[in-house]
């Protein structure tokens, strides 16, 4: 193992990874990943036997028992025409493809590809399958210009980094004239493990552990990679319920603000009006500062007194906020943090 002076901590680990902090924590428990502690108690990992045995960790896990692929010109597909073949090769070898996984798959799978045929500007995408005992792997992939991209054009960001937060608030599209903005959001809810990269960044929904990570990645086009067990308890119905009313109107969302980039030390008034873009669409926004150590006063006024001023119909929540970020907002209104303005 390499000097004490080379050694990372838990979180320069999942970056150098690019996964969760929580990932890594879970992998290190199970004696996957070699750490050490130090005194005051905090894991230390060798950044070299960390990348080979995370290589070595994720080698094991992709070899399937089972492949299917497929390749389709993006012109003229039909995305139900894809599912339908993958549906009855998944049935065929798991007798058959239990109800709650076939109803998720089949939203997450005809979503994303047409994700791809509407979106990606584009010629193809290659869908494939992986089976390994009953958990399913997904993955399309297309050759367009890259989904945060296409997010960043269409409601002309800074940089593709800002694209990552729009994917937390659903009712974000770039064709409204054809779309909801809802698919690849209930997607991301709804599979165990949702894994998008692009241009360059990578973005990560692990429902198991209920965690939400970001990365790098060298991807070409825009890469989906889907994974659920066969024998989910997670129902499709279940997934919606958590964001609609009795009507079935979506009408409840949780944006993530520690995806909000920020230009300088904390996310400020500029980022908040970004942030807070599409957020009147809904009747119920669970603000979850999760991570997030500070935020700039501009920013919890914009967002807790200008526009929420704005847009009484609106009920603002706060959740995961730390002391110094709960501080700011109380600052502005300490009715947000009790609930009595929620």
């Amino acid at each position: 193992m390499g000097s004490s002076s080379s050694r990372v901590g838990i979180g320069a680990a999942a970056d150098i990874l690019g996964v969760s902090t929580s990932t890594v924590r879970e992998l290190a428990n199970r004696g996957i990943l070699t750490s050490t502690t130090t005194p005051g108690g905090h894991r230390r990992f060798d950044p070299v036997r960390l990348r080979a045995e995370w290589d070595a960790y994720t080698d094991a896990r992709a070899t399937p028992s089972a492949e299917w692929t497929q390749t389709h010109r993006l012109a003229g597909l039909e995305e139900d025409e894809v599912w339908r073949s993958l549906r009855t090769w998944l049935d065929d070898r798991l007798d058959p493809l239990p109800d709650s996984a076939r109803t998720i798959l089949a939203y997450a799978v005809t979503e994303t590809v047409n994700n791809a045929i509407d979106h990606s500007r584009g010629s193809e995408v290659t869908v494939s399958c992986e089976l390994d005992d009953r958990n399913i792997r997904v993955t399309v992939q297309d050759d367009g210009v890259g989904v945060f991209e296409t997010i960043r054009e269409g409601f002309a960001l800074p940089s593709v980094l800002d694209s990552l937060v729009e994917l937390t608030k659903g009712k974000r599209t770039t064709a409204p004239s054809r779309h909801a903005g809802e698919g690849l959001f209930f997607t991301s809810k709804a599979v165990d493990l949702f894994d998008l990269s692009a241009n360059g960044l990578r973005f990560i929904v692990d429902n198991r552990i209920d965690d939400i990570a970001t990365g790098s990645s060298h991807a070409t086009g825009t890469v989906v990679r889907l994974a659920l067990d066969a024998d989910t308890a997670r129902g499709l119905a279940d997934v919606f319920a958590a964001y609609t009313d009795e009507d079935l109107a979506f009408v409840r969302t949780t944006p993530v603000v520690r995806l909000t980039p920020a230009e300088g030390e904390f996310i400020s008034r500029s980022e908040a009006k970004r942030f807070a873009a599409g957020l009147e669409k809904f009747t119920e926004v669970t603000l979850d500062f999760t991570g997030l150590g500070l935020i700039g006063q501009g920013f919890a006024d914009e967002l807790f007194r200008v526009w929420h001023r704005e847009h009484p119909e609106v009920t603002l929540h706060v959740s995961g906020a730390s002391p110094a970020v709960a501080m700011m907002i109380g600052r502005v209104d300490p009715s947000f943090l009790d609930g009595r303005n929620g």
